[in-house]
């Protein structure tokens, strides 16, 4: 295992505030049999969920409410056979979770627990309770099996309903600040040295890049956004390609790529009114976007940008995700025609 994986496994430390609270919880009995852990992605919220769970079914937990790990029932569930954890997911990428998984998944919740810490049922990613499924667990959040508790998990808590929300304890995990976060990243061996803020707000985001080699990917991609600006490539072989490129880094990739290109562009118009500005910043952007970026009107690319965002949401949909590409790009041609009204 690399260090960066080791670390991934630990907990980091801009949960220790969070989990004091959890840990009094514990001792205090105060732990709802719903749980709803939710946060921006890359912070490390399904380790934290992770976490609960693991402290929840200890049977000898440490001080500080986490797990022992060395218990049965540690044993068993770091081996992922324990019997007494449900899950809930979507049958396949892109689905929703229907009423029937969910009628199924309560059931289960009422067979008697193999141990007496009870049993877990673990949501992820709770986004995806169809509006049917949302409400056929709505009576077990409310009137749960004993010795039960539900583990929801969530990027998006304002997309569930709020019948949903209202019935769990909510678990809410802040990004951490730059600073911990690149030295956490650091000590787990990844070179933080170019790095922004914003991808260091989301740590646990820049190990799983790491881990899918990224940095070749960007290239690439970066290549493709050039060629489709400047018209070297047809876009439909350009989405094409891109349709099979993981669908999650892509769009990080993206919006990071916009927003870096608006900012530039923004630089640049301010430049250009303004003798006493300084020179476009391009350290996010590679040459080849910056000489773009640079000579682009924000005024007609911004609204591009805000598409880009409303893009990555059909990520984990059954779109069809080589038209969505095209459809964006051919979008981003568009505009770049137009120019700014008076």
């Amino acid at each position: 295992m690399t260090d960066a994986a080791e670390a991934s496994r630990r907990a980091p430390p801009w949960h220790a505030p969070l989990w004091g609270h959890f840990g009094q919880a514990i001792e205090s009995d105060r732990v709802a049999h719903g749980l709803l852990v939710c946060g921006p992605p890359g912070v490390g919220k399904r380790r934290f969920a992770e976490r609960i769970v693991a402290a929840l079914l200890c049977c000898e937990r440490l001080e500080n409410g986490d797990a022992c790990d060395q218990c049965a029932t540690c044993r068993q569930r770091l081996a992922d056979t324990h019997p007494d954890i449900s899950r809930l997911v979507p049958e396949e990428r892109g689905k929703l979770i229907k009423v029937d998984q969910v009628r199924a998944f309560s059931e289960r919740l009422h067979l008697t627990p193999q141990y007496a810490t009870g049993r877990i049922g673990w949501i992820e990613p709770a986004e995806d309770l169809s509006p049917s499924a949302a409400n056929s667990l709505l009576k077990t959040l409310e009137e749960p099996p004993r010795d039960c508790h539900i583990v929801l998990v969530t990027d998006r808590v304002s997309a569930l309903m709020a019948t949903v929300r209202s019935r769990c304890q909510l678990w809410r995990v802040p990004p951490p600040d730059p600073e911990t976060a690149a030295s956490w990243l650091d000590a787990a061996g990844v070179d933080v040295a170019d790095l922004d803020a914003d991808s260091l707000r989301a740590p646990f985001g820049v190990i799983e890049r790491a881990s899918r080699d990224y940095a070749s990917l960007v290239s690439a991609w970066d290549d493709d956004l050039a060629n489709a600006i400047r018209g070297r490539e047809d876009i439909a072989l350009i989405s094409e390609r891109l349709a099979g490129q993981p669908r999650d880094l892509f769009m990080d990739w993206l919006y990071r790529r916009a927003g870096a290109m608006l900012a530039a562009a923004l630089e640049a118009a301010q430049a250009g009114t303004d003798p006493g500005a300084g020179t476009p910043s391009r350290r996010d952007l590679p040459e080849s976007l910056a000489r773009i970026a640079i000579r682009l009107d924000p005024f007609v690319f911004q609204p591009w940008c805000a598409r880009v965002a409303d893009t990555a949401r059909l990520a984990r949909t059954n779109a069809d995700w080589q038209l969505v590409i095209e459809s964006l790009f051919l979008s981003l041609k568009s505009c770049l025609k137009r120019r700014r009204t008076a």
